[in-house]
């Protein structure tokens, strides 16, 4: 970023004032993007801690990015009540209390609750950075402040595992919900001295609050349904109710938005071609992005038996490659059709993880790496030609609340991405479990081969015979379990690779015959 970019924009802020408010945004939007993935990589000593399965332990995600979603669609409404310094100082307050309560949490539901809390307010928070930088670059250099929000935005969740497993490794898993809390302190701060107050006249806008609530019971209940099949059977009236739910709450949200005078999601903007691909784009981004940074960690804590901040380090390289192609990524955005770069970044996503889909517990740490890297810097190629193009035909006046619904859009990918990803996960681990243990008979030859060198191993390190046989058959079930885990996370990172591919798909909808992108 240049001090050029911030002073040739229409903005009327001075340019140390405008350099304060790029600042301010980067540094909050990254702290509130790490706190969305920070606590992935103490997923298995959170387990541990309280005794969860993957089913649950998958909420202190989905739980995070749900709020934020709902917070996304309030933050329009906050803004134009409240302005700019009141909501970004109140809302970093509340986002201080969640990670507070998170931290000291002795009470799995209560963490749950935390993240939660913090979710909402980032949903909040970020949609009113983004504005901010908007009206310091000008319209002119919008994908370039994409580029450079794209930046803090996915580099903070891509450096957030390596943060938190350093904070694990040196105390425990309760500091992955402080090591926001200085940047957001400082930041709230800044924001208290440097944003503008309330700039709309009059009396503030009614909200939403009918809509607001169908939101939220429509994605509490989908999630909650979806979460509870593996656990308690999809035909259960637990799950089928509410699944019921949710769909029917998502369907009345939809048609209420439709009909209200000053709805939270502007659901007519839809009729466009570009902004609905653009839409499908953001959730399907989303979903790669959430649900890789969700699961790479944890597979190499499970699979290659990482330390927390092994597994972070996996990230960091490819975060590093973040830094420098996302703001390039904002220039070139604004010079080529979107759907080019789009479609390029959609097959690189695709390939790194159909790439990750054939490794095993034997790979090198840095090809893995690389492999991250790959499918990170292809990233980065997505999102700041993607926001560029859903709001390109959209009138100036409707600009907020089309960023909004982009905004919205990419995070509920993400609640319902990792969602998604703990029950087929699930799902493949024990399906994989039975089909291998259902070999493991006397008659298997290899079997029988097999627990006899395990036998001969232990009695030479001394173990009396009659546990020589049980410890045997206590290795044999723990390989069989080490190699179903493998086989089921290498089908999940194909699953991660169709998501890519799809993405080329509809980019091509962003094509347009009569002009650039």
């Amino acid at each position: 970023m240049t001090s050029q970019a911030v002073s040739a924009s229409a903005s009327g802020y001075g340019r140390t004032h405008g350099l304060l408010i790029v600042v301010m945004s980067l540094m909050s939007s990254m702290a509130l993007a790490l706190s969305g993935t920070i606590v992935n990589v103490a997923v298995p000593d959170i387990m541990g801690a309280f005794g969860v399965g993957q089913d649950l332990a998958q909420w202190m995600a989905t739980a995070f990015f749900a709020a934020m979603t709902t917070g996304l669609l309030a933050s329009s409404w906050a803004i134009r009540s409240f302005g700019q310094r009141q909501v970004f100082v109140g809302m970093m307050g509340v986002f201080i209390a969640g990670s507070v309560v998170g931290g000291t949490s002795q009470e799995f539901n209560i963490i749950i609750l935390a993240r939660t809390v913090q979710g909402f307010a980032a949903g909040v928070i970020l949609p009113l950075t983004q504005l901010a930088m908007y009206r310091v670059f000008g319209p002119d250099r919008r994908a370039t402040a994409n580029g450079w929000f794209g930046l803090s935005f996915v580099l903070g969740p891509g450096i957030g595992p390596w943060v938190g497993g350093l904070a694990i490794d040196a105390f425990d898993w309760r500091f992955t919900f402080y090591v926001a809390l200085p940047i957001a302190a400082t930041t709230a701060l800044l924001g208290s001295f440097v944003l503008p107050s309330r700039e709309e006249t009059g009396p503030r806008p009614n909200f939403d609050i009918f809509g607001f609530a169908l939101l939220a019971v429509a994605l509490m209940a989908s999630l909650s349904g979806l979460s509870n099949g593996q656990r308690l059977g999809w035909a259960s009236d637990t799950v089928v109710l509410s699944l019921t739910l949710g769909i029917f709450s998502a369907v009345a949200f939809v048609l209420w938005e439709w009909w209200h005078d000053d709805p939270l999601l502007d659901v007519r903007q839809f009729g466009s071609r570009h902004f609905a691909a653009a839409n499908v784009l953001s959730f399907l981004f989303g979903v790669g992005l959430f649900g890789s940074l969700y699961l790479t960690p944890i597979y190499v804590q499970l699979v290659q038996s990482y330390t927390p901040t092994r597994a972070g380090l996996v990230l960091i390289p490819a975060g590093l490659i973040l830094g420098l192609v996302m703001p390039l990524m904002g220039r070139i955005g604004d010079r080529v059709p979107a759907y080019i770069p789009i479609i390029l970044g959609s097959a690189g996503f695709a390939w790194s993880n159909y790439a990750l889909g054939t490794v095993d517990a034997n790979t090198a740490f840095w090809t893995f790496a690389l492999i991250v890297m790959i499918g990170r810097a292809a990233h980065s190629a997505i999102f700041p030609p993607l926001m560029a193009a859903g709001l390109r035909n959209i009138p100036a006046a409707q600009i907020p609340s089309a960023n909004g619904t982009i905004n919205f859009t990419r995070q509920l990918g993400g609640a319902f991405g990792i969602n998604l990803l703990a029950i087929f996960l699930e799902q493949r681990i024990a399906f994989f479990s039975d089909a291998f243990a259902a070999t493991q008979s006397a008659s298997n030859a290899v079997t029988a081969e097999f627990l006899d060198k395990v036998e001969n191993l232990l009695a030479i390190g001394g173990l009396p015979e009659t546990i020589q046989q049980p410890g045997a058959l206590l290795y044999l079930s723990r390989v069989v379990s080490a190699q179903a885990t493998t086989m089921a996370f290498r089908e999940t990172f194909l699953m991660f690779a169709i998501v890519g591919l799809s993405g080329m798909v509809f980019a091509l909808f962003l094509r347009s015959p009569k002009t650039r992108g």
